[in-house]
């Protein structure tokens, strides 16, 4: 960052402020995007199952986490998709005038897209296959900007995919976890201007699985 920086960036308050924010471009996109796919998880129980079977089945196959274990996780990478589909990192129209969201419900690009599908992106990779890669959560074009578009997509998406989907098959394989009192009500997204986080007062409660052996992890 120094080594790049010209004129005023090279001031020492402006570098600080600029690591500050690729701190949180980094780190609190990441943690507010897992936090979502487990509020979402609770909300809808029926998708654990099948991401756990995929999960122990891919590491089954490739003996254990390997450099591309984190590209065959399908069903987790359509799961997270969705997820962010429902609560994206920002609100749009704040600082440029894209309909980002407005793009991501319309029924000519997303069908019935008022129904959290989490499995949504993996029927379609299945259906159009030669281009799958399309339906990645990491994808980035004008049918979905939450990772910008263009020259200008976040050279990041592709390590924060392989991050999330690390993260949330470790939970789903050795933990249960859900709202209390057996709610699936999902809590509200907490807006401050333009920027859109998980709410900060829920509960989850989690326990490890029981019974759960874990083996194909290592």
């Amino acid at each position: 960052m120094i080594e790049g920086a010209q004129g005023e960036d090279l001031e020492p308050e402006r570098l600080a402020h600029l690591q500050l924010m690729v701190n949180l471009a980094g780190i609190h996109t990441t943690s507010a995007a897992i936090t979502h796919a487990i509020y979402d998880l609770c909300e809808h129980p029926e998708y654990v199952n099948a991401l756990r079977e995929e999960t122990e089945e891919v590491l089954r196959l490739d003996g254990g986490w390997q450099n591309g274990t984190h590209k065959k996780l399908h069903k987790l990478d359509s799961f997270l998709k969705e997820s962010q589909r429902f609560s994206p990192p920002t609100l749009p129209g704040t600082h440029f005038s894209v309909a980002s969201r407005n793009i991501l419900f319309d029924p000519a690009v997303t069908p019935d897209p008022d129904t959290f599908d989490g499995l949504r992106y993996y029927r379609a990779r299945q259906s159009d296959p030669t281009n799958s890669h399309r339906h990645d959560f990491a994808s980035a074009d004008g049918t979905n900007m939450n990772f910008g578009a263009g020259r200008y997509a976040c050279p990041g998406r592709f390590f924060a995919s392989m991050e999330l989907k690390m993260l949330l098959a470790h939970l789903l394989l050795k933990y249960d976890f859900r709202f209390p009192h057996g709610s699936t009500a999902r809590p509200a997204n907490l807006v401050v201007d333009e920027f859109l986080g998980p709410s900060p007062w829920a509960k989850v409660l989690v326990r490890k699985r029981r019974g759960f052996v874990g083996t194909v992890e290592s």
